[in-house]
């Protein structure tokens, strides 16, 4: 009633709701995602415009570090061409001294002037020129500022190793050359440290003289990081972009320290560095707040850091230049989507209006159809009623006739199911009055004859007491072979459906014992491979269904194969695999045509003369392994091989359970 009542304001008032919140809803999802837009461009031109400051910083340090190679290699060359000249001039004066003065001055005396003449040598730095003479494989210091005290006294067995392991290079070099560059350690004058060194040497050979000239490489080094900071001093950096050098001690070389700035966490970063051996790349830091950043280069041989940064805040001024434009758009545009928005839900609420009454009347005319049809269903209701009571009480008297005829054609099957039992027993008797035949024909001819050749013995007076015991003893035997027989043929007709343990092997022996006679009589060979298996089933319906295949291989085989022209064979065979007995009995009868091969398991199908078979013996053995022993049975035409013949003939394939119990 309540639903009834307000449906036309659930009609009015629904849709117009649902307009506004739906609009509502994209809108603010648009703006959403404009704003999200908005913040992932304005990090993503942070970004790039860091990673731009990143490499300008990189580039600047790696320029500054090719600057320095440069420099430091220049300073090396002008270093080796000037200690070169000099080494030169010195040897050219006394060569032009030696030429001038050979041959008319002594020797002694022109060594004393030569000596004295490169002592008068002198050079605007810490450079010297030094001589010495080899004489009979002995070093005399003929000039040697460095240690005067060494000078005109054999230094070849020198103690200090400096000066020994110097004297053995320039050895090593004048050796295959005349003259030459060579780099060692020495002590500097009035100094207990020893500094790389570099000398050019040359051979004076009229007195086989060693001139040279050496400077410590120690003194360009200063002069080239002289060069350098007054480079670096003369570059004009932004405030934003500031550069200073300082050493692995954190001192500074260059540049002003920053009082605001707390360096200990950046010098910190340094130090992993230095443990990591980053020596070769341009390193960064971040402050915590990411406001700085700072990019650094290790010059190794100088202990120099050379250090730059920037001022990250200077990057928002430019990144509102580059995206004020685009806020503009956006808020222009949230703008114009709040207007339409408002006109949308405006016009969708009108809309919304006059629908809703027109669904309303619509509605009220529908009601009152219903209405009517109400009334119109209530009669056709009863009508109905009446009539589906009818039906109900004929189908009660129908569903009571179809029980009654179920009821008796479950009957008439029982029957029909008994008289093919009876049948199969029957058709089964048949054939053991027939196997009885086999078995006791050839026992009785036995005893016949035995009985017979005793009364001719008397007869003749050829009674021989030993002989006529032996031969009562086979008649004797002979019977208890045809009573145990009996009892064979006795048992398979005992109907025994009880469950229990018995030996596969044993039960099928059973089945061969009874055949046996028939088969030899028929010229059939019997061929078995059986594993000795214990099975738990129903012993004498097994024997009974193995007997009934054997029993039709035998009339297929004497009914296809002529045993004058070919050998008759059947074999059987057993295995078991895991939970299952597998039995197979082949014959080579040919095998069973294609079309018929299907229906050979149902009741009266024959392909024998009807004097000859009933067609129920196969058809009773699918219902004992189907129904009564749990298994399955099928039959299909397969060829083998025996003695190097191949043949081919109908193969059934018996499956059953070990344990009838465990399925």
């Amino acid at each position: 009633m309540f639903l009834e009542k307000n449906l036309s304001k659930l009609i009015i008032f629904t849709p117009i709701i649902l307009i506004i919140l739906v609009t509502t809803l994209v809108t603010f999802s648009q703006i959403s995602h404009l704003e999200k837009k908005f913040l992932s461009d304005r990090e993503k031109i942070k970004q790039k415009l860091i990673e731009e400051e990143k490499n300008k910083l990189s580039q600047k340090l790696t320029s500054i570090s090719n600057y320095i190679n440069y420099k430091k290699s220049k300073n090396n060359k002008i270093l080796k061409n000037r200690i070169k000249k000099r080494v030169d001039l010195a040897y050219n004066i006394i060569s032009n001294k030696y030429n001038k003065d050979a041959g008319i001055i002594k020797q002694d005396k022109i060594k004393e002037e030569l000596i004295h003449i490169l002592k008068e040598v002198k050079y605007d730095n810490n450079g010297y020129l030094f001589l010495k003479e080899i004489k009979e494989d002995k070093i005399f210091a003929r000039i040697y500022p460095s240690y005067i005290l060494y000078e005109n006294k054999d230094i070849t067995n020198i103690e200090d190793k400096e000066h020994k392991d110097f004297l053995n290079r320039c050895k090593e070099l004048l050796k295959d050359k005349k003259a030459g560059f060579i780099t060692y350690s020495l002590k500097k004058i009035n100094t207990l440290n020893s500094f790389e060194k570099i000398s050019y040497i040359k051979k004076f050979e009229p007195f086989n003289w060693i001139i040279g000239y050496g400077e410590y490489l120690l003194d360009i080094d200063n002069l080239t990081k002289q060069d350098i900071l007054a480079r670096l001093n003369s570059i004009n950096f932004e405030d934003n972009n500031l550069i200073y050098t300082i050493n692995f001690k954190k001192e500074f070389i260059h540049g002003v320290e920053d009082k605001n700035f707390l360096y200990k966490e950046l010098y910190s970063y340094i130090d992993k560095s230095i443990e990591n051996k980053e020596f070769d790349k341009t390193n960064f830091y971040w402050t915590k707040n990411y406001e700085k950043l700072f990019a650094y280069k290790f010059i190794k041989e100088w202990d120099w850091i050379i250090i730059t940064s920037i001022n990250l805040k200077s990057l928002e001024d430019i990144i509102l230049d580059i995206l004020g434009s685009k806020q503009q758009e956006e808020d222009k545009f949230i703008k114009e989507s709040i207007k339409i928005a408002f006109m949308v839900i405006i016009f969708g609420t009108l809309l919304t209006f006059l629908i809703s009454k027109k669904i309303e009347s619509i509605f009220k005319s529908y009601k009152n159809s219903i209405e009517s049809q109400k009334n119109a269903l209530k009669n056709i209701n009863a009508t109905l009623e009446h009539r589906v009571k009818e039906k109900t009480k004929e189908l009660k008297e129908f569903n009571k006739k179809l029980k009654d005829k179920i009821k008796e054609e479950v009957c008439k099957n029982r029957e029909k199911d008994q008289i093919l039992y009876n049948q199969s027993k029957m058709a089964a008797m048949g054939e053991m009055i027939e196997n009885i035949a086999h078995q006791w024909r050839q026992p009785l001819s036995m005893i016949s004859t035995i009985a017979s050749g005793i009364s001719l013995n008397i007869d003749f007076k050829m009674y021989n007491e030993k002989e006529t015991k032996n031969d009562l003893k086979s008649i004797v035997d002979t019977t208890k072979y045809l009573s145990q027989t009996i009892e064979d043929f006795r048992n398979f007709f005992i109907e025994n459906k009880h469950k229990e343990s018995f030996n596969l092997v044993d039960s099928i022996k059973k089945d061969i014992n009874i055949i046996n006679s028939s088969f030899k009589n028929n010229h059939i060979e019997l061929i078995t491979s059986l594993e000795d298996i214990t099975m738990f089933s129903i012993q004498n319906e097994l024997t009974q269904a193995i007997l009934n295949i054997l029993t039709n291989a035998k009339d297929v085989l004497i009914e296809k194969i002529n045993h004058l022209e070919e050998r008759r064979i059947v074999k059987i065979q057993t295995k078991a695999i895991n939970d299952f007995v597998y039995i197979y009995i082949q014959d080579n009868g040919k095998g069973i045509k294609k079309e018929i091969i299907d229906k050979i398991f149902e009741p009266y199908f024959t392909t024998k003369h009807k004097s000859q078979g009933t067609g129920i013996g196969l058809y009773m053995t699918r219902e004992i392994i189907i129904k009564h022993m749990k298994g399955e049975i099928k039959v299909e035409n397969r060829s083998f091989e025996h003695e190097g013949i191949k043949y081919l003939g109908a193969c059934f394939e018996i499956k059953l359970p070990v344990n009838i119990e465990a399925v």
